[in-house]
């Protein structure tokens, strides 16, 4: 004799129902924590930033100290071209006559993505700077390898890379890098590296970038470069930025310290057609 009771039309009603249920729940959560992709801006036209500081000082020390930078993005479905530089320029002169230079550093680069996927994505990139402070004549980078978009979206952009590159370091007088006395330095470097952008209002851009280059042959130097800066615009083409960014060397010309630090605060001029502002995110359900 069978004592166990069958289910009733109810339970097994409610019993048919609570996978689909857990499904929608389920649902809701994910479509409230992540919020609807949206496309970024790919119609191909230039856009970008220009930014200026300068200071000036006069009296029982004069001086001066100008910092500029500049950068522009051009993006379609199937590519982006991004270009950027940048200036720093300081000079004092003591009450005594004696001028000394405390800043005269110069930097261009420029990259190609080609997306594959829409999250995968070649690029190639090329970097030179100059920086007379410490007897740089000129430094030549060059890279490429194969990066990956984790977010896409006009609100929030964050982006990996991996690759091989190669650089060349050319002093106006002779240097002693890794126990070695010359004054042109190669090497061959891994290339590691996250960038990210996001809008955290309407006027509120928070951008960040992290690369590392530790050296596969040649020197044995790495060199560690980060950077974010807070953009706060006043109208559709004026705003304020800062920048916080600093440069890392592990093994830097007898003399150099190994890390370089630079705060630059200072209005910000856009040009180009401006997107949109994306729409709020959907409230919680």
């Amino acid at each position: 004799m069978n004592l166990r009771r069958s289910p009733s039309p109810c339970r097994r009603a409610l019993r048919a129902a609570l996978p689909s249920w857990l499904f929608a729940a389920s649902a809701v959560q994910a479509q409230w924590l992540v919020p609807p992709p949206q496309l970024p801006v790919t119609d191909g036209l230039w856009r970008g930033s220009g930014g200026a500081a300068a200071t000036i000082t006069s009296g029982n020390t004069d001086g001066v100290a100008v910092s500029l930078n500049v950068d522009a993005v051009r993006a379609t479905p199937e590519d982006r071209i991004t270009l950027g530089g940048s200036l720093n320029y300081g000079r004092s002169e003591a009450p005594g006559g004696e001028v000394s230079t405390t800043a005269d550093r110069w930097n261009a680069s420029g990259r190609y993505d080609l997306n594959l996927t829409p999250r995968r994505f070649v690029y190639g990139r090329a970097a030179v700077e100059r920086d007379r402070v410490i007897a740089l004549d000129r430094r030549d980078t060059v890279d490429a390898g194969l990066g990956w978009k984790l977010v896409d979206r006009a609100d929030a952009n964050v982006s990996v890379f991996a690759g091989l590159g190669r650089s060349v370091d050319r002093y106006s007088r002779e240097q002693t890098i890794d126990g070695r006395r010359a004054s042109r330095f190669t090497r061959s470097s891994l290339t590691l590296g996250e960038e990210s952008v996001h809008r955290l209002t309407p006027t509120v851009e928070l951008r960040q970038r992290l690369d590392v280059a530790p050296t596969v042959s040649g020197d044995r130097t790495t060199i560690v470069r980060f950077s974010t800066t807070l953009a706060v615009a006043f109208n559709s083409t004026l705003g304020l930025t800062v920048t916080l960014a600093d440069r890392f060397n592990s093994e830097p010309p007898d003399g150099v310290r190994r890390n370089d630090l630079t705060l630059f605060t200072g209005l910000n001029l856009k040009f180009g057609p401006q997107p949109p502002a994306p729409p709020p995110p959907p409230p919680p359900r």
